[in-house]
C-alpha cells in the first residue's frame, strides 16, 4: 500500500510540473492536444498547463523550461498513435458482437489491444516524469515535493 502511494504521489508530482507548459508556449496551445486527460487529446503530459505558476515557485531557469516543454512535446508525440488506437475501442467491441454475439475471442482481442495501447503510453509518460524531473535541482525537486503536499492537503479538505 506504501509503495502504491509513493507511486500515485511520484505521478502526480510530475504531473503537476509538466502541466503548465502549454500556457508558456502562447495562446495556440491550450485545449489543443496537449495535454493528459481533459480536452487536450489525452497522451502528453497535462501538468506543463500550470508552468509558468510552477515556474515562479520553484524559480526554473528558461532552459529549463524549454526542457521541460520539449519533454512534453515528444511524449505527446510518441503517445499520439496510441492515443488513436483506444479511440473507438468500446463502439469496435460492441460492433463485433453486434455482427456475432458469441464471437468473445475478437472482442477480448480488441480489449488486450486497448490495454497494450494504454500501457504503452503510462510508460511513456512514466518515462517523460522521470525525465522532467532530473531537469530539476534536488532543490527544485524538494520544493516541487512541497508543493504536490499543499495541493493535496487543499484537495482533501474539499
Amino acid at each position: 500500500m506504501k509503495k502504491r502511494i509513493g507511486i500515485i504521489t511520484f505521478i502526480v508530482a510530475v504531473a503537476l510540473l509538466v502541466v503548465a507548459l502549454p500556457l508558456l508556449a502562447g495562446p495556440g496551445m491550450r485545449g489543443h492536444g496537449f495535454g493528459f486527460g481533459g480536452h487536450g487529446g489525452g497522451h502528453g503530459l497535462q501538468i506543463l498547463r500550470h508552468l509558468d505558476h510552477v515556474r515562479e515557485k520553484l524559480d526554473l531557469t528558461d532552459a529549463q523550461v524549454d526542457q521541460l516543454k520539449a519533454i512534453a512535446r515528444q511524449t505527446h508525440e510518441e503517445n499520439g498513435t496510441y492515443h488513436q488506437q483506444l479511440k473507438g475501442g468500446l463502439h469496435d467491441i460492441v460492433t463485433t458482437l453486434l455482427a456475432d454475439p458469441n464471437n468473445t475471442a475478437q472482442a477480448q482481442a480488441i480489449l488486450d489491444r486497448q490495454a497494450a495501447a494504454e500501457n504503452a503510453m503510462k510508460k511513456n509518460i512514466l518515462a517523460a516524469t522521470s525525465e522532467a524531473l532530473n531537469v530539476l535541482t534536488a532543490e527544485q525537486r524538494t520544493k516541487l515535493a512541497q508543493l504536490i503536499g499543499e495541493h493535496r492537503a487543499r484537495h482533501d479538505r474539499r
